[in-house]
């Protein structure tokens, strides 16, 4: 009996497989052991060709090669940057002595389709089986190995990925030299199917910001006495409302209701009960540590996904679920007791394991996808990692767990009394909740907040009779201005986007980077708002309605799922992208109108040359007249220290900065110096010795 091939999606997952499956023998690029060898991609060994690859003449941007539309089939390719790993999978592909292959990649659309290519392009014509595993722990792969699926079980999710890399790279290419060619004058435009209409949503939100006008308004608020006991309450609409007055119109009802006395017209008690929130999914997880901690939605997966690779605590993070499936209930005690420590410890010693509830609020298996919640793993090991974790790697994990074991604690309890009361012919809306049981709050409180709907003041409310009559203590009108939309935060653009269906869990923190790069900046982050950028803006003005609407990558993305679901064809699918894009292809043809120029603003005229003028670049202050041979240059970083515009122009205009702090040296120490123009070249100056 020959051999099995393992093949992992990164270094660090082979190492973790291959001492599970007691691979021992280290070779160039794998472990071989008696049964098994592990080896492995390093994220995408294959991918898709520049369109000067299927024909040098496409090199050339040009309306007349559009649209191009080119087969899967035809445009894989081997990556050079890791063509080496390549081929040492393939060779071991094609050992004699290897009978079949076992699929190890990330469990999901992505990663199954990086492992799919892999095969594709080796030739491989030996069978395969495929892991699928939520965790890295020894437990889990152990459990993995010993159930593994059938290729069959995956017929969908590969078209369904498949026709997502085509149709976003068939879009892509296409409506970004469209674009370019049609409405720039020298500056490439690049346009993303998800990209574009997450910049969408970030361009009119900072218009609508920009354009709007705050308008006064004033509320009415009093206080009431009824038989010593004193509360506060807002005048309201019918809808129950509060109801916003003019100045003119507050001060007016003040003198009509002075004097008056207040009503019970409704005493309302309800007794509320309130379960823990749903567990996290990437997303959520993103949006929770963005408004905590100010994690950008990179840094939270990066994280993440350290915590699952590296640390093997966290299970698989790339996930859409908020839900767990039904096996997991019977490991919920070992995944309980691997977190028993620290503070975790008093909150999960009160459980009674043995009698835990499997809650259907948390456990679904028709909600969980590729993946379940995230949660702790098994690992017998937590305790001793948690204590090298860094800070941050412990705010996300904490907030793991915390979320985890809340779903088995008590539910929360209170008692919500809300009373309306008449003055004169206008109505007071008066509330406040008595705490019965803190319940699952217990591990929240002084921590965190949860996703508590109850936002009225915990005051203290008498008990009282409908027709009960008291006074009014004080009168206030309240005035404030009308606000605008808040710009769009990691936290907010993370859930429009949920909320649109654009892009998922695993890309949406990398749109976002997409978007900042320096190459072609569309929006950057200022004090933790995302701000489109003119370059971004005008993009956004010229590109057609319907291929920036959020719509477009939701119905995208829906098609996708009736692929996966076999409801849809893929081929049928990518039939519709293409008639799609030869429509818009044809309208950006009838009207080509050159509208961007980056004008770019000079600091001062070039100090080398003497002909041209020094603007800024992404990535420095240099000549513009690059193209005819100058190359003056001042990086935007210089020893570790930013250079900024007034630094740059006193280079220019006077040959030296003033003394600067900051700079770091190869060896990591700062020091001081002046930046100063010496034959065309920065260089230091250094404050003489005394």
């Amino acid at each position: 009996m020959g051999k099995i091939l393992v093949i992992a999606e990164k270094p660090s997952a082979g190492m973790d497989m291959a001492k599970v499956l007691q691979c021992t023998k280290r070779q160039d690029g794998y472990i071989e052991g008696e049964k098994y060898i592990v080896t492995w991609a390093v994220g995408h060994l294959v991918g898709l060709k520049y369109p000067e690859e299927h024909d040098p003449e496409l090199k050339a941007w040009k309306l007349e090669t559009l649209p191009m539309l080119f087969d899967i089939k035809d445009s894989l390719k081997i990556l050079p940057n890791t063509s080496k790993q390549f081929n040492i999978i393939k060779s071991l592909i094609h050992r004699n002595d290897v009978d079949s292959i076992i699929n190890a990649g990330d469990a999901g659309r992505e990663g199954y389709l990086i492992q799919e290519w892999i095969y594709r392009m080796a030739g491989n014509r030996k069978p395969k089986k495929v892991l699928w595993a939520s965790s890295l722990t020894d437990e889990a792969l152990k459990k993995a190995f010993d159930n593994l699926k059938d290729p069959k079980e995956f017929i969908g999710l590969l078209d369904e990925a498949e026709a997502r890399a085509e149709g976003d790279y068939l879009l892509g290419i296409n409506y970004s030299r469209a674009l370019t060619l049609t409405k720039s004058n020298g500056v490439p435009l690049r346009y993303g199917r998800c990209q574009t209409p997450v910049l969408n949503l970030i361009a009119t939100r900072d218009k609508e910001i920009e354009e709007f006008v705050p308008q006064p308004y004033s509320n009415i608020s009093a206080e009431f006495n009824f038989q010593g006991n004193i509360f506060s309450g807002n005048l309201i609409e019918e809808s129950g409302k509060v109801k916003a007055f003019s100045k003119e119109q507050a001060d007016q009802v003040l003198e009509e209701i002075k004097g008056y006395k207040a009503v019970v017209k409704e005493y309302k008690t309800e007794e509320k009960r309130q379960k823990a929130p749903l567990l996290f999914d990437l997303t959520t997880l993103q949006k929770t540590m963005n408004s905590k901690y100010g994690y950008s939605a990179k840094e939270t997966l990066e994280i993440a996904q350290g915590l699952y690779e590296t640390h093997k605590i966290l299970s698989y993070p790339r996930t859409d679920s908020r839900y767990l499936s039904d096996d997991i209930y019977n490991e919920v005690e070992e995944h309980l007791k691997s977190c028993c420590f620290g503070e975790y410890e008093q909150y999960i010693k009160k459980l009674d394991v043995s009698a835990l509830e499997k809650d259907k609020r948390y456990f679904n298996n028709l909600k969980v996808s590729d993946h379940h919640a995230l949660i702790p793993t098994i690992n017998s090991k937590t305790a001793e990692i948690y204590p090298t974790l860094s800070e941050r790697e412990k705010n996300v994990f904490d907030a793991v767990v915390r979320s985890f074991v809340a779903i088995f604690l008590p539910e929360y309890q209170f008692d919500k009394t809300t009373i309306l009361l008449s003055v004169k012919n206008y109505l007071f809306k008066t509330s406040g909740i008595v705490i019965k049981n803190v319940g699952y709050k217990e591990i929240y409180i002084n921590i965190e907040e949860t996703e508590s709907k109850e936002e009225e003041q915990e005051q203290k409310l008498p008990v009282l009779l409908v027709e009960d009559a008291g006074t009014i203590e004080k009168l206030q009108r309240k005035d404030g201005m009308t606000k605008a939309p808040a710009h769009y935060t990691a936290n907010t653009i993370l859930a429009a986007m949920e909320k649109l269906n654009i892009g998922t869990p695993a890309t949406r923190a990398e749109l976002l980077e997409k978007l900042q790069n320096p190459k072609s900046q569309y929006i950057k982050l200022e004090k933790k708002n995302y701000i489109a950028t003119d370059l971004g803006r005008e993009l956004i003005g010229l590109v057609p309605e319907e291929l920036k609407a959020p719509e477009l990558t939701a119905r995208f993305e829906d098609k996708l799922k009736e692929i996966e679901e076999g409801k849809l064809k893929k081929e049928e699918f990518l039939k519709n992208e293409v008639n799609e894009i030869k429509k818009y292809i044809e309208k950006f043809k009838e009207e080509p109108t050159k509208k961007i120029e980056y004008d770019r603003k000079s600091i001062g005229s070039c100090p080398y040359c003497k002909k041209g003028e020094v603007v800024e670049y992404p990535k420095s202050y240099g000549c513009n007249r690059y193209k005819e041979g100058c190359n003056f240059t001042i990086w935007k970083t210089i020893a570790g220290k930013k250079i900024t515009e007034t630094m740059a122009a006193q280079i220019v205009s006077k040959g030296k900065t003033s003394l600067l702090k900051g700079f770091k040296s190869k060896a990591g120490n700062e020091f001081s110096a002046r930046l100063v123009l010496k034959e065309g070249k920065i260089a230091f100056e250094f404050e003489p010795k005394k």
